[in-house]
């Protein structure tokens, strides 16, 4: 970070850092840090987090890195396009109906044979596939009731 506060605008403009290496196979050690392990799993610890994706190559660290207390890990899943950053998918609120949440992660750490896969050569390297069709534009009929109302509030 600079030492300084950035304007608004710096902030919307700048970009993240990626951590993941060239190769893809592993995160770039120039970048990832102790604090950026540290970060995923105090998210990860937290009990209304239900699942973390991260790029395979963040994994991978995360795995290596967790040490004896690997429970946490079970809730960060690779997932492609996360070079940058990672998603945190929050629980349902109990007293939200509408919410549907997914089922449990699976209780493993996910480094094992999971996380190989995503190594693969078809993998890293995917055979280009022919464009598909746009999706049509989302309207803000096809949202549901209370989505709406967040989108139409003041």
């Amino acid at each position: 970070m600079p030492q300084r506060d950035l304007s608004r605008q710096e902030r919307e403009e700048m970009s993240a850092t990626m951590v993941v290496a060239a190769d893809r196979k592993d995160v770039d050690p120039a970048v990832w840090k102790p604090g950026h392990t540290a970060v995923i799993k105090a998210a990860a610890q937290d009990a209304t987090v239900e699942r973390i994706f991260v790029n395979a190559a963040i994994k991978k660290a995360l795995c290596r890195e967790a040490g004896a207390d690997r429970h946490w890990l079970h809730k960060v899943r690779p997932w492609w396009g996360h070079d940058y950053h990672f998603h945190v998918r929050m629980r349902c609120p109990s007293d939200n109906p509408d919410c549907h949440g997914q089922p449990p992660a699976p209780e493993s750490d996910g480094c094992g044979s999971e996380l190989t896969w995503w190594f693969s050569d078809g993998v890293l390297h995917p055979k280009p596939q022919p464009p598909t069709p746009p999706r049509p534009p989302l309207k803000m009929a096809d949202l549901p009731a209370a989505c709406r109302q967040v989108l139409a509030a003041p």
